[in-house]
């Protein structure tokens, strides 16, 4: 018989000191960009262990949607060993919630190409796929923006 593991998460939603913590296991990059004050951030834990991320904030849309706001996920990470266990898309779904609750029109993010296991989730939510090319600090990079209107 094939022994099957059951994960207990717990979602919760993440403040400074899960951020401090988040820069000592993920490091500082991930920590900043956890949305505390201008959006917010929720963490997954199995038990004491951190397995995941997502950090949401609000943008404004350009004019003439300027009355607009979309949310815009600026970081969505979970842990290796725990990939492809529904936590990335539990995430979202509630983010998404708490998007549909304030009333914003849309949902948004960026998944470079090389994000292989991403894509079909996006895709699979839901998601819009946009092909497009960024060039962050002038390195080309490739990817998809992801949208869903709510």
């Amino acid at each position: 018989m094939q022994s099957v593991k059951i994960l207990t998460l717990t979602y919760f939603d993440a403040d400074e000191k899960m951020r401090d913590r988040v820069a000592a296991e993920r490091g500082e990059k991930a920590a900043r960009q956890m949305h505390l004050t201008d959006g917010f951030s929720i963490v997954a834990l199995e038990g004491e262990i951190l397995v995941g991320l997502i950090s949401v904030y609000a943008k404004r849309l350009p004019a003439p949607l300027d009355e607009t706001f979309d949310w815009y996920i600026d970081i969505l990470e979970v842990s290796k060993d725990y990939r492809r266990k529904g936590i990335a898309s539990q995430l979202i779904e509630l983010a998404i919630q708490r998007a549909k609750e304030a009333g914003v029109y849309q949902i948004r993010s960026w998944s470079s190409e090389d994000k292989i296991e991403a894509i079909p989730m996006w895709k699979a939510l839901g998601f819009g796929l946009c092909p497009a090319t960024t060039h962050p600090q002038g390195k080309e990079v490739k990817g998809y923006f992801v949208a869903k209107v709510l």
